[in-house]
């Protein structure tokens, strides 16, 4: 989902309502109250605020993420043509009934109203570049506008009041300059809402970014702390700590997938990772990777939770439960009964971020690691499903009653170590 096209709808959303509801009350008032004196005008005027409403209700009830880039141009459109339709009515209605007899200099007053409404109206989009093309369309319709006043031969500036009032032809020099700064003032301000707003915007969507992937990784506890301590994890610097590793690992998921279609072994893997997740979730863990069928997950990253070794003795627990759970469900079903290994061991490791700057992974590296996964592999040769060291052992709160297994030699390791299983 494209978050940042997700608000700027919601905020074309809005702009439509607002175009909307002001061709809505234009529309009732000129039917009750003629705008113009011209039948011919009134009219025209009309059509033009019930066509509005229609597209800007079009817009409104039809707008998402498919059709977004071709509505904001027929909503861009729509607009432009409503404020050039206003100021084409009026001037003909000026001219029809020779209102210009009684002083240009006074409209000069109201020349301010409609571009500074269409801009800020634009404001709404959340778009830099629809703010600048507002600013630049309906500015610029203002300048020719008042330039198109002063410049006629009978129109002069003037501080007098009794000169304003007397001559239609005086253009008060003090209310125009007001005119001037507020219209400026005003623009600068929607131009840096506008800017600030699309900052804030893409701030939010790297934030929910951010959190996404972090739902993907860590539990919602750890995630939790992790905003609320303000835990750069992708600006961590690498530190050794100790930390819990514990490793799953399907029996026999080679032999198994060699008689099974891609799609069903994709659909396999995606469940058994499904259940693996929660539970380690609910322990307060981190999800460090999936590779292959085995999945690999930390308790104490980024920090610690006080006793991260039992966290991963209970996460294990509830796995077995969840792999039971699930065996009987695949029994039921006629399918292969799916049971799994899982090898847990406490050490100190680097943890951090690993990687080039195109392609970054937190993990945790190091001895330990190496170790947690021999400890995982060694269940198959020690017929147990779940095998931990003794530094995990030492560390549980709880006396575990489990077959020791002594001297056992590790691939790759000489030093022989202590093992526990459990059936």
């Amino acid at each position: 989902m494209d978050h940042l096209l997700v608000r700027r709808i919601a905020g074309f959303r809005v702009a439509a309502i607002v175009f909307l509801a002001i061709s809505t009350i234009t529309l009732i008032k000129s039917i009750f109250v003629p705008s113009y004196g011209i039948e011919f005008l009134n009219q025209c005027n009309l059509l033009l605020n019930l066509l509005t409403m229609i597209s800007f209700g079009y817009i409104y009830q039809n707008l998402n993420e498919k059709n977004y880039n071709a509505l904001v141009i027929l909503g861009l459109g729509t607009a432009l043509i409503y404020y050039v339709s206003l100021e084409t009515m009026n001037s003909y209605n000026i001219r029809l009934q020779n209102l210009s007899e009684i002083g240009s200099g006074r409209s000069l007053d109201y020349q301010f109203l409609a571009p500074l409404f269409f801009v800020v109206a634009h404001t709404l989009f959340f778009r830099k570049s629809i703010m600048y093309f507002a600013i630049i369309v309906y500015s610029g319709a203002l300048v020719l506008n008042v330039y198109e006043i002063l410049t006629k031969e009978m129109v002069f500036l003037s501080i007098s009041w009794a000169e304003i009032v007397a001559d239609g032809n005086a253009i008060n020099l003090p209310f125009f300059g007001i005119w001037v700064n507020i219209y400026v003032t005003i623009v600068i301000m929607c131009w840096a809402i506008v800017f600030l707003t699309d900052r804030l915007l893409d701030d939010a969507v790297r934030f929910e970014k951010s959190t996404k992937n972090l739902s993907r990784y860590f539990s919602p506890t750890i995630r939790d702390k992790i905003k609320e301590q303000d835990i750069l994890v992708d600006k961590a610097n690498d530190r050794s700590q100790a930390v819990a590793i514990l490793f799953t690992d399907i029996d026999g998921f080679t032999k198994l997938s060699d008689t099974m279609p891609p799609d069903e072994i994709i659909k396999l893997l995606s469940e058994y990772q499904e259940k693996m997740v929660k539970p380690i979730f609910e322990n307060m863990g981190t999800v460090d990777k999936f590779i292959g069928d085995a999945v690999m997950a930390t308790f104490g990253t980024p920090v610690s939770q006080g006793n991260d070794a039992q966290n991963a003795f209970e996460c294990a627990r509830q796995m077995q439960i969840a792999m039971n759970q699930w065996a009987k469900e695949r029994a039921n079903a006629g399918l292969p009964v799916i049971t799994h290994r899982i090898g847990i061991h406490y050490g100190e490791c680097i943890v951090g971020n690993i990687g080039t700057e195109e392609r970054k992974e937190y993990t945790v590296i190091g001895d330990a690691v190496n170790v947690a996964s021999r400890i995982c592999d060694t269940g198959k040769t020690l017929k147990a499903t779940l095998v931990f060291s003794n530094e995990v052992k030492v560390r549980l709160l709880e006396d575990v009653r489990a077959r020791v297994e002594e001297k056992v030699q590790l691939k790759g390791k000489d030093e022989k170590i202590t093992l526990f299983c459990l059936d």
